[in-house]
């Protein structure tokens, strides 16, 4: 069955809730005000089955001024309108108002229904159809169906349903495999059961023991029952009215306009960036810091504007508007929205949503609004581009999906085609990958380049840097693995090595100032003095008239070339002294089968400071091994 939602809009008493009654058999007030006072205050509900399988959730409004908010709470996600205008009275306030409003949140389609036909003439009836398709001339309404009716006599009704049932054949059905998006417009507790929601789902499925997460305080709630329409079902869909048990939250943690939907998908903010048009019926222009009433989804919160490209906004004009709310709430792209006037009450605009977590913008930025505009004109792999291109971290796809108006797996299509395009980068971690715009890449590479030229600059005898001193320098966040992933790429692409935990420029070559090779000779030649007792890096740094710093790293460059061997923490030797030391240690060999540290210390002539940590070394290096005081020749 395909599922539509059709809303209602008109001024009071116009006969709206009546009309439905007449369609559906339902009376729409369910409160005792309502039928008291003879008129709706609150959002009704009622759903329609017309004979071509299309099922119809009504949303009846309330017609009257100070009731808007309650119209526009239920407005949203509408998929085609029933505009109710009383045969007796014609046009009025309201109609205007909601007609806007419809406009605005941008609905394609609708019927009018003229009402109260049994009260007038036929004359009087002909001119108020002509005054009718004069005020929606230029509206979305101008070629709709005018169908008069009768609440009271049931004139007009099957006509108003065939209508209906033509009009529903060229409407798209919502697509289920969007993410959750239910505004709650009621919650209440329920005994033996606990809490229940109440609301339309404009967006999704949603089934029994589903996960999902109430916004914008991100409580994580399980599904455990689902009505439809009064009637216990397994599954919701987009466009029924649906009854929600929840677990894990109280009635007291839900307020009217939060939204239960998909988890991640909705992130809480008080900054919108809006593409925002004002009506041209307006009554005064928009200007910089102008305190709004902003109804989103269900919710009405209070804000200001920054107005990004322009210094106000005159009546029938369009601007970027960064919205600057004074609490959270949640959005995503392309959400209609309303803005009415903080006092008087009475609407005024409204818009899209463009960006629903943005950062606080200047104004009058070139970046910013060429970024905008990206957000309004753009494809869906222009925006995830643009949403690569900014951050300057690798983006998980579940981390573009809050505010996106995309489900998980449109996003992975989406940045793996910016991946074959050459575009993007994609780094491989099983099932958590991630990717970086190419832009952020090529940043990022210059960033290495730069970091290494300068250290090879300041530290021009060492071979290279820390692999993570260099990581945690980068403007550019990435865990290990990505890093590591990164780093390979550089090396495929011939710009650095890499040995062990340090990397450099392929282009780096050690080259020694005459002054460096003479430390380095002077060095050697302790070595080569004192074979067996070697000097320590500090007693070269007392014995030579040079700069501590130089010695060291002269010291260091010898130890990276091999010239100079450990063997422990402070006792190096000359790489051909530690070989002589091997030989005259198997001479040793050849004359016994056991060798002690005194029999090897006085075949070096040395001490134990230094005999020690060399048969240590041996025995690290497979040669010998110890057995009590002792060592035994294995190799």
């Amino acid at each position: 069955m395909k599922h539509l939602i059709l809303g209602t809009a008109g001024h009071i008493d116009h006969g709206k809730t009546t009309l439905i009654q007449k369609l559906t058999g339902a009376n729409t007030d369910r409160l005792n005000e309502e039928q008291e006072r003879g008129i709706s205050i609150d959002l009704g509900f009622a759903s329609l089955e017309l004979s071509n399988g299309v099922e119809l959730g009504i949303i009846d409004v309330p017609g009257h001024e100070k009731f808007v908010k309650n119209m526009l709470a239920g407005a949203g996600g509408v998929d085609l309108a029933l505009l109710v205008i009383a045969a007796d009275e014609g046009v009025m306030p309201q109609t205007k108002e909601h007609l806007n409003i419809l406009e605005l949140l941008g609905v394609k389609e609708g019927i009018v229904a003229i009402t109260k036909v049994d009260l007038v003439e036929e004359e009087w009836l002909e001119l108020v159809k002509e005054d009718i398709r004069e005020n929606l001339e230029d509206t979305f309404l101008a070629e709709a169906p005018l169908i008069s009716v009768s609440g009271v006599t049931g004139d007009g009704i099957n006509k108003l349903i065939t209508s209906l049932e033509n009009m529903t054949e060229g409407i798209a059905t919502k697509e289920q495999n969007d993410n959750l998006y239910l505004p709650i417009d009621r919650s209440f507790s329920v005994a033996g059961f606990g809490t229940v929601i109440t609301g339309t789902l404009m967006a999704g499925k949603l089934v029994t023991e589903a996960e999902a997460v109430i916004y914008p305080q991100e409580k994580e709630v399980e599904v455990k029952n689902i009505q439809v329409h009064n009637q216990s079902a397994p599954e919701a869909v987009a466009g029924q009215r649906t009854g929600v048990n929840l677990n894990g939250v109280t009635v007291d943690e839900i307020n009217r306009g939060d939204i239960l939907a998909t988890p991640d998908s909705l992130a809480p903010t008080t900054l919108v960036d809006v593409k925002l048009d004002l009506l041209a019926t307006a009554p005064l222009s928009l200007e910089y810091n102008d305190r709004l009433r902003i109804h989103i989804g269900a919710k009405e919160v209070f804000g200001r504007i920054s107005i990004l490209d322009k210094e106000f906004i005159e009546p029938g004009e369009s601007a970027y508007v960064q919205l600057r709310l004074e609490e959270p709430i949640v959005a995503y792209h392309n959400q209609p929205f309303v803005i009415r006037h903080y006092s008087p009450m009475i609407t005024i605009g409204g818009g899209r949503v463009l960006a629903a977590n943005p950062k606080r913008h200047k104004r009058f930025d070139k970046t910013v609004l060429e970024k905008l505009s990206i957000e309004e004109n753009g494809s869906t792999l222009q925006r995830i581009e643009l949403a690569l291109k900014e951050s300057w971290q690798s983006v998980k796809p579940v981390d573009l999906l809050p505010g996106s108006g995309l489900i998980k797996e449109v996003i992975e299509s989406k940045c793996e085609e910016l991946v074959t395009n050459e575009q993007a980068i994609k780094f491989n971690k099983a099932q958590n990958v991630a990717y970086l715009h190419k832009d952020v890449y090529l940043t990022l590479r210059k960033q290495v380049s730069d970091l290494l030229r300068d250290y090879h600059k300041q530290y021009h005898l060492r071979w290279g840097c820390s692999k993570e001193e260099i990581r945690s320098q980068l403007k550019v966040e990435l865990d290990k693995q990505e890093y590591d992933q990164f780093l390979t790429d550089l090396v495929n692409e011939n710009l650095i090595e890499i040995e062990g935990a340090e990397i450099r420029l392929e282009e780096h070559q050690i080259k020694l100032s005459s002054v460096e090779v003479e430390v380095k000779e002077d060095i050697i030649d302790k070595f080569k003095a004192e074979p067996f007792t070697p000097p320590t890096l500090k007693s070269l740094k007392d014995d030579l008239a040079k700069e501590d710093r130089l010695i060291e790293e002269i010291f260091n460059l010898l130890v990276r070339e091999g010239i100079l061997k450990r063997v422990d923490s402070e006792i190096y030797f000359y790489y051909e002294t530690l070989d002589e030391a091997e030989r005259r240690l198997r001479g040793l060999f050849e004359e016994r089968d056991e060798v002690t540290i005194g029999d090897y210390r006085n075949c070096l002539n040395s001490s134990r400071k230094y005999t020690l940590p060399l048969l240590n070394y041996f025995d690290q290096q497979g040669i010998t091994k110890r057995v009590e005081d002792k060592r035994i020749l294995i190799d």
